[in-house]
């Protein structure tokens, strides 16, 4: 008998766990659940962008400063009315936009923008008008008309594109340098808008 209770009394139970060590079990499991919640989310939203991205044709999702974005070339031309002052030897009746009138002898009239200080004989960012005594065909030139007069218009090496129409006893030569947009038709009209005055005289050579 005494042996028995010797052998109850051994089996005493183990000590319960400390209530901290439970608290932190709780709050390891909270963590791991949320962290959880938080992955699906992320996923979420990935597959939400590149669906959006695949009903409008592409988002870009890139903020690299080394990233250019494409754009549209814009270097339209307006031609408009011509009010200022007229110079010797011919009228005008409309300019490219931001351009006037810089000046003109008895060979040459010039149309530039204001800020440009060169001589009128420098044709460079310009338009130029000029006189010829007679006319010669142009190689490569494409027939056209001014105000129902034949004319033609080639383009020179440097790219310059050059004007030539019959004017009375002469031919207007008009010279478009490359830097100034123009279409053949603007050129065209600009130069149904020219007069030839009794100021003016053909170009010598």
């Amino acid at each position: 008998m005494n042996d028995v209770i010797d052998r109850l009394a051994r089996l005493t139970p183990s000590p319960a766990a400390p209530a901290e060590d439970a608290t932190a079990d709780l709050r390891r499991g909270h963590q791991a659940l949320s962290r959880r919640r938080i992955k699906r989310a992320a996923l979420g939203g990935v597959a939400l962008t590149l669906a959006l991205g695949g009903a409008f044709g592409g988002i870009a999702l890139t903020s690299d400063p080394e990233v250019t974005p494409i754009t549209q070339a814009t270097d339209k031309v307006r031609l408009v009315d011509y009010d200022g002052t007229q110079m010797p030897g011919y009228t005008v009746a409309k300019v490219p936009e931001g351009f006037v009138l810089q000046g003109s002898d008895q060979y040459v009239l010039a149309v530039a923008r204001p800020d440009d200080t060169s001589t009128i004989s420098d044709f460079r960012d310009k338009i130029v008008v000029t006189l010829e005594s007679a006319s010669s065909p142009v190689e490569g030139a494409t027939d056209t008309t001014v105000d129902g007069r034949p004319a033609t218009i080639v383009t020179t090496p440097d790219g310059a594109t050059v004007l030539k129409y019959a004017y009375r006893d002469f031919t207007v030569v008009i010279q478009m340098w490359n830097s100034i947009h123009l279409t053949d038709e603007q050129l065209v009209e600009f130069a149904e808008g020219v007069e030839v005055t009794a100021d003016a005289k053909p170009s010598v050579g």
